[in-house]
């Protein structure tokens, strides 16, 4: 008798372990998706981002940095204060510096980011644009739909686990 509630005991033992191992196992094979902490487009005015509004409402993304660089944004501010310049260059030059001494906060930061944005571009050794780079390690051309390039991202992801 005493065997038999070794046994027992070993079987409910045995069979506790095993309910664990089928568990992890169960959940080591469930898709696990990747989501980038930095997420940074590369564009320009005459090609919009998509899908920026969504990313931001979904809680998967909370921890995520979203970054949009418009990369022609000195050229159109350049484009707005040359207008109207004389061809006089000492007169076009002191206009030119009254404007930019007048440009405001919003301007401002248009240069600003858009010079960030070239700088990072060089420092990632981004080519071409539209570009979203994630983690600044991936990048994706040709997209301008942050949605897309996050699908596009965790398909590679994927593919990198296999």
């Amino acid at each position: 008798m005493l065997r038999n509630t070794h046994s027992n005991r070993f079987v409910s033992w045995g069979a506790l372990v095993l309910v664990i191992l089928v568990g992890n196992v169960a959940q080591a094979t469930q898709r696990v998706v990747v989501h980038p902490y930095l997420v940074e487009v590369f564009t320009t005015t005459d090609l919009p981002v998509t899908g920026e509004a969504d990313i931001n409402r979904q809680p998967i993304y909370r921890e995520s940095e979203l970054h949009v660089y418009k990369l022609d944004g000195i050229q159109r501010i350049e484009a707005k204060l040359s207008k109207g310049l004389t061809a006089d260059p000492e007169q076009a030059k002191r206009v030119a510096l009254q404007r930019i001494q007048q440009l405001d906060a919003s301007g401002r930061t248009q240069m600003q980011r858009t010079a960030m944005g070239l700088a990072k571009v060089v420092q990632y050794g981004v080519d071409r644009y539209p570009a979203i780079m994630f983690d600044g390690e991936v990048v994706i051309y040709g997209v301008t739909d942050i949605r897309e390039a996050l699908r596009l991202y965790q398909q590679w992801q994927e593919g990198g686990r296999r």
